[in-house]
């Protein structure tokens, strides 16, 4: 992360542009007898690895200027991933395994944050949208550099979740894949840096809830309440990023019989170590929505159908399932904190789902109480929570 990322960073909590705050090194550099400015780089990162909340690592970079140089490059294991509410608050997981309480950032007032949630994530840019206007956008959430993004459509447009094929960062050829829901039909928009407008696509298999991920190359949609996946090649020419092939991967004729006839199921895609996963949640029925197990499969995309073999461990790594995105996080490099779990977040699919499962015992757990998105209906109309994996 460079200097002016590190020097945005303790804003990510606050509610307004640290310029516009004092600040406790303000004007002049630290006198020579402060003996916090001289505390050593080394030193520092063993500070830093001990903290493994975002929130607490940026008061450290926030003491003084010497700290925020020194917090660089120390080989800190990522801080645990963070939950962004609609209207851009944000919550930190805690070593404990549940989310602190969810505070707003501040954003670039042009964004009209307080009327957007986040429906996307790649390293440190947030895809915000404001529901039932089409309107998108790519935000840093540490240097709060925007990118707007071509309008989507009309007032009648929702944007359900957006995923790229790589990060802002990377340069101007990733891809940014959203699933829409316009004029009450669902539709795959494409765009990548340069076009002026999103490539829209509709197809009969397309359906109401569907998760969507890029994975070595390939563009993958999964239906949710029933394990349909199908592959799209994207082609990429003077016109734009569009799909030149789409082949239904079978995968329902690899997957090993339910645990029970009256289970409702809900699927998702995780990449976890350079494997594409299948998650799929048992319910007891959709009046109770009890939570009767999840499996967990990793699918062999070199066969025909693809293969699908049950895993029932991540190691000390975690995953974390939600709205805006899916990703592992290896738990593990932080002492004392939990691994070999599965963290759901709510979506359009499971508004009510906040929790933990254990895999090693099938165990269930809050990550919150109450569930934030939903205690108010305007939040609801906003979206739903995203997750979101900062690098340092």
């Amino acid at each position: 992360m460079d200097s002016g990322a590190d020097n945005a960073i303790g804003e990510v909590f606050d509610e307004m542009p640290q310029e516009k705050k004092a600040r406790t090194d303000a004007g002049a550099e630290d006198p020579p007898e402060s003996s916090w400015s001289g505390l050593q780089p080394d030193a520092l990162g063993v500070v830093l690895r001990s903290l493994p909340c975002l929130a607490d690592r940026a008061r450290v970079r926030s003491v003084c200027r010497q700290w925020r140089a020194g917090a660089s490059g120390r080989g800190v294991p990522p801080p645990l991933p963070l939950m962004v509410f609609p209207r851009f608050r944000f919550a930190s997981l805690t070593p404990e395994g549940v989310l602190a309480s969810a505070r707003r950032a501040w954003m670039p007032p042009e964004l009209d944050a307080f009327n957007a949630s986040c429906v996307g994530s790649s390293d440190a840019w947030l895809v915000g949208a404001r529901q039932a206007s089409g309107e998108s956008f790519l935000v840093n959430a540490f240097s709060h550099e925007v990118r707007h993004l071509p309008h989507l459509g009309t007032s009648d447009c929702s944007v359900r979740k957006v995923a790229l094929s790589a990060s802002p960062d990377s340069g101007p050829n990733y891809i940014m894949a959203a699933f829409i829901i316009r004029r009450s039909k669902p539709e795959l928009a494409l765009w990548k840096p340069g076009m002026k407008s999103w490539g829209v696509c509709r197809h009969a298999f397309f359906a109401g809830h569907v998760d969507i991920a890029f994975f070595q190359g390939k563009l993958y949609m999964l239906w949710r309440f029933t394990p349909c996946l199908f592959a799209f090649e994207l082609s990429d020419d003077e016109n734009g990023v569009s799909i030149s092939r789409m082949r239904d991967c079978l995968i329902e004729k690899s997957l090993p019989r339910t645990p029970g006839s009256s289970l409702e199921s809900s699927c998702n895609l995780v990449e976890w170590r350079g494997r594409l996963l299948l998650i799929i949640r048992y319910y007891g029925g959709h009046q109770s929505r009890r939570r009767v197990r999840v499996k967990a499969f990793v699918m062999d995309l070199s066969t025909s159908p693809f293969g699908l073999a049950e895993i029932h461990s991540f190691g000390s790594d975690c995953i974390f399932v939600g709205s805006g995105g899916f990703k592992s996080f290896p738990a593990g490099q932080h002492d004392g904190v939990e691994g070999d779990l599965i963290y759901f977040g709510p979506d359009h699919c499971n508004p009510q789902d906040a929790f933990v499962y254990r895999m090693r015992d099938g165990r269930t757990g809050p990550i919150f109480k109450p569930l934030p998105c939903v205690s108010h209906a305007s939040e609801r109309n906003l979206g739903f929570p995203a997750w979101f994996f900062p690098s340092e």
